[in-house]
Parts: structure tokens; sequence; C-alpha cells
């Protein structure tokens, strides 16, 4: 179970880092007036994508570590 918990964490993280990235990518084509490369790119509903994944990875991990709990105060019973 915590092996799961670490590895959604982990993937939590590269999403935010991804998201960063894109972000930082849609700033610096706005700022230098490319506006169609970012509606090429699709970059608005990529960025917004990753921020809906990352949401749902963080309820998996409350889930997952409420679980956890809950099992382990069995086990000390």
């Amino acid at each position: 179970m915590t092996k799961l918990i670490n590895d959604y964490t982990k993937s939590c993280f590269m999403v935010k880092q991804r998201i960063s990235e894109l972000t930082e990518m849609r700033n610096t084509l706005i700022e230098s007036g490319d506006e169609t490369k970012v509606r090429e790119l699709d970059l608005d509903r990529r960025i917004h994508l990753l921020y809906i994944e990352h949401g749902e990875m963080q309820e998996v991990i409350s889930h997952l570590t409420a679980y956890k709990r809950r099992r382990e105060g069995f086990v000390e019973t």
C-alpha cells in the first residue's frame, strides 16, 4: 500500500512539473505574440486536463492514505 501511495505521489509531482513547463511555454509564446501557436498546440486544454488529473490523483492519494490508516488502526487493536 505504501508503495502505491508513493507511486501516486511521484506521479502527482511529475504532473505538476509538466503543468509548469506547459504554462511557461504558453506564457513565452503569448509574450512573443504567437497566440496562434498556443491554439495550435492546444496548450490551454492540455494544461486544464493536467490540473484535473492532478486533482484526481490527490483524491486517490487521500483515499489510499485514509484506508491505510484505518487498516493500521484495526491491526493495533
